[in-house]
């Protein structure tokens, strides 16, 4: 008898289901700063970060040492991540304008399974995150994911 006027489940979009997803990505890639910053500012920050990094790694590049190549490494990688970064918080700021909803609901049609199995991911992340490197190993796999997912959005 109560089970009549249970209340009907509400249905996620994509739009919204990616907007989850980008941001408990966003969220962990800052988890180390103060909470007491907002969110754009953190995230800003950590793209300093990266760029500084960056720029250092780059001026000490020498292909004669081993600590130079070492540098060459960094330097890669922290392109990469910068990068990523950047294209993450770009999208996301898409997904934040609600008159855009039914446009990125329509584009992200041919993506509606995957976005949805990455949110589940996502929603069961305690299940799969034992430890730090483990965790770092599976927001890596769900950036890659969405990073795919979204590349048809520009």
């Amino acid at each position: 008898m109560f089970g009549l006027f249970k209340e009907a489940e509400k249905m996620i979009d994509s739009s919204e289901q990616m907007s989850t997803i980008l941001n408990a990505l966003l969220t962990y890639e800052i988890r180390d700063l103060p909470l007491r910053y907002e969110f754009w500012y953190r995230l800003a920050i950590r793209q300093e970060e990266y760029r500084s990094l960056q720029a250092e790694h780059r001026a000490n590049i020498s292909m004669h040492t081993a600590v130079g190549r070492f540098h060459q490494v960094q330097y890669e990688a922290i392109k990469q991540k910068c990068a990523k970064l950047e294209r993450l918080v770009d999208i996301y700021k898409v997904f934040c304008i609600e008159e855009e909803r039914q446009a990125l609901n329509h584009r992200l049609h041919f993506h509606k399974e995957t976005i949805a199995e990455i949110y589940r991911h996502v929603q069961n992340k305690e299940l799969y995150t034992y430890n730090d490197s483990v965790q770092q190993q599976f927001w890596d796999a769900v950036s890659e994911d969405i990073l795919t997912a979204i590349a048809h959005l520009d």
